[in-house]
């Protein structure tokens, strides 16, 4: 065999294991049995530890036995008595002023006196004056009107004379007419017979034409001085209503308050000038203060069908420490609805007797006297249960007595309902209400207790599941 053939065998070559010792074999059997021993050990404390538990849970005394006492709730309670109840409508609204006024000047001039009154928020009478324009060129104009109309009724007393005396003349000149006419028809029969000469004739002739052309004369005139007077007429009128004109002028330089009312807007000074139609304040009449509110559709139409029209009504403002409260009537309906807001706007009227106090844009409260109903009860709404029923005491223990509401009244309701007379509601409200729990009127002894099998368990452990 070569070299490469022996090295190869010797690389690959492994040598047999080593047989084992007798020294090996007892330290591999000691082992075993200390694990051994620590396992049995922890079992002997689990099982120790669970008797021990075991023993105290068996030497614990027995609870004493609980007792189930019946809960009884303390109540208040009214008493039922019909009777006819009312229900009002309570809203919220603002005051509107019905009569505002803006004050012009009639005339213009210079401001000479302006009262103490007439400021922002005083309160002026009717027939006071405001203020007063220079009056001096107002007077001198009345007097030129006047003398005028003097001027003017002379002139037509002048002609109404001159025509008075034309008729006069006219009479005179128709009775000379006629006489010579009559003395020309006497010539004329008596100049056939040769008592007269033609020229006799001839000259009575003359005097006819003279006459007649004197009367023609007279009747001109008399038409003449007709005319006059009735020109004269028209020239007085127009006189007059200058006079009249100068006057109302002179007047208007007193600026007065047309109703009594507050100021609203005051923009004179002493001694400043204004021009005619210059706005220089404003009112508003305290008598005429309304309120508008809206109240929903369903209101609505119950007072429509109660009768809408000067139904009264109390408004409130909430004033510290003195609330302000005006009576009024419902006098009108705004004209359309709104429809972002939904509901109906009406209007009333305050009564003029402490609406002084009042602002226009004073938010208050609105209560409408509503509708009546007969034969009713009013209760809390903390005594009524789903809308439907009440609880009444019958032998210290509730019981349930169906109703229907009529209306609402704030934290009130209107019921009809059939309990007997002198009954008691209970007031109080109730999470577990039912017919059958027991209850004690507050401020009256406390009943015996129901003992053993009462509904409950105990003090605090509540009562028989409730009905609402």
């Amino acid at each position: 065999m070569d070299k490469s053939s022996g090295s190869s065998y010797t690389l690959n070559h492994t040598p047999p294991s080593q047989p084992q010792t007798t020294e090996d074999r007892p330290r591999r059997r000691f082992g075993l049995l200390s694990a051994l021993a620590r396992i049995l050990v922890a079992i002997a404390v689990l099982v120790g530890t669970g008797l021990y538990v075991w023993s105290l849970v068996n030497q614990r005394p027995a609870p004493p036995s609980r007792q189930n006492i019946e809960r009884t709730f303390t109540v208040t309670v009214q008493d039922v008595e019909y009777d006819a109840h009312t229900a009002s409508i309570s809203t919220y609204g603002q005051i509107a002023a019905a009569r505002t006024i803006d004050l012009r000047a009639q005339v213009q001039g210079r401001v000479v006196e302006v009262s103490p009154d007439f400021t922002l928020g005083g309160l002026v009478e009717a027939g006071d004056v405001l203020a007063r324009i220079d009056p001096f060129a107002y007077e001198g104009a009345l007097l030129e009107a006047r003398a005028n109309l003097a001027d003017a009724e002379l002139a037509l007393r002048e002609a109404e004379q001159a025509h008075a005396l034309e008729e006069r003349n006219i009479e005179a000149a128709s009775e000379a007419l006629e006489t010579a006419r009559t003395d020309l028809e006497r010539a004329r029969s008596l100049l056939a017979s040769g008592s007269v000469t033609q020229q006799t004739v001839d000259t009575r002739a003359l005097t006819v034409s003279e006459r007649s052309q004197a009367l023609n004369q007279r009747e001109t005139n008399l038409f003449t001085l007709s005319a006059q007077i009735t020109r004269q007429t028209a020239l007085i009128e127009r006189a007059r209503y200058q006079v009249e004109v100068a006057e109302r002028d002179l007047a208007n330089t007193e600026i007065t308050a047309p109703f009594t009312g507050i100021v609203t807007e005051q923009s004179i000074t002493p001694g400043g000038y204004i021009s005619a139609n210059d706005v220089i304040g404003g009112l508003y009449d305290t008598a005429a203060l309304d309120v508008n509110f809206t109240i929903s559709d369903r209101q609505y139409g119950e007072l429509v069908a109660a009768g809408l029209a000067n139904r009264p009504l109390a408004v409130t403002w909430d004033l510290d420490p003195e609330p302000i409260t005006v009576s009024g009537t419902i006098s009108r309906t705004a004209p359309q609805v709104d429809a972002a807001t939904g509901g109906v706007t009406l209007l009333a009227r305050l009564d003029a007797e402490g609406a002084q106090m009042l602002r226009p844009g004073t938010f208050v409260s609105v209560k409408i006297e509503g509708i009546t109903y007969e034969n009713t009860l009013r209760v809390p709404e903390t005594a009524v249960y789903n809308d439907n029923h009440v609880y009444v005491i019958r032998d210290d223990r509730m019981a349930s007595v169906p109703v229907r509401i009529l209306a609402r009244d704030n934290a009130q309701l209107i019921v009809s309902a059939n309990p007997d007379e002198g009954e008691r509601i209970i007031t109080s409200r109730i999470s577990q209400a039912g017919n059958g729990v027991a209850v004690r009127v507050e401020g009256e002894d406390e009943p015996q207790s129901g003992g053993p099998g009462g509904w409950g368990g105990g003090p605090g452990g509540g009562g028989r599941p409730g009905g609402n």
